[in-house]
């Protein structure tokens, strides 16, 4: 036994060498942890919470220093960093001592937009017109015109024709009636023209029979008064 002493004592040596290095406090000194910021213990539910939660604004759309979180924005109403301690609940402060703020996201609206249509590629036996269709987007804000987008974020069941036929009738069809509406315009100025040159020479005949009649019946001085009453 007290051979084996010796051994025991070399083989602890190192273990001890290591223990007295190391600096292991004892159970009589207290550990100082960091203490938390006195805006962290506000939100910790130490002191009012309501200085953490966000109020709601429309000013942080114009801040560079804000915190995208899907459907709102959050940021400090003097646009300084904010820091957000509960995500779910977006609590948090402002270094700056600004008020915390958020502000919802504007609503974003897709809808088809169609063009005037364009001209029939045939003027009978059936064509094909087209006119443009887009998708574009708009957001709640009226402010904001719309702008133009991927058709995919459209619905393809609204989306409007971007083709259709025109010009069905039938070429020939069309061009007989063409046709026929010449000849019967053309027939109609020439039944017209001969009336009125047939009137007039009728008018003339009787105007000069009758004349002849009364030079044939009267003196010569009822001639002349003939005469200058019918040029009268």
């Amino acid at each position: 036994m007290a051979a084996a002493l010796p051994r025991l004592c070399a083989l602890a040596l190192p273990f001890l060498a290591v223990a007295a290095c190391l600096d292991v406090p004892s159970h009589g000194n207290r550990m100082h942890l960091p203490r938390k910021p006195s805006q962290e213990l506000a939100c910790s539910g130490e002191l009012e919470k309501s200085k953490c939660t966000p109020k709601l604004t429309n000013k942080c759309g114009h801040c560079k220093n804000k915190l995208d979180f899907g459907k709102e924005f959050v940021c400090c109403s003097d646009c300084s960093d904010p820091t957000i301690l509960i995500k779910h609940s977006k609590m948090g402060y402002c270094k700056s001592g600004a008020e915390l703020s958020m502000q919802l996201k504007p609503h974003k609206i897709y809808h088809w937009v169609a063009g005037p249509w364009m001209k029939c590629s045939s003027p009978c036996d059936g064509g094909v017109r087209y006119r443009d269709v887009a998708c574009y987007g708009n957001l709640s804000d009226a402010t904001i015109k719309h702008y133009p987008v991927d058709d995919a974020s459209c619905s393809a069941d609204e989306m409007p024709a971007r083709q259709e036929a025109c010009n069905e009738q039938s070429c020939g069809v069309d061009m007989a009636e063409q046709t026929n509406s010449r000849k019967n315009g053309m027939s109609g100025w020439l039944v017209a023209l001969i009336l009125l040159l047939g009137l007039g020479a009728i008018g003339g005949i009787v105007f000069t029979s009758y004349t002849y009649y009364l030079r044939r019946t009267s003196g010569r001085s009822g001639f002349v008064y003939v005469m200058m009453e019918a040029y009268s």
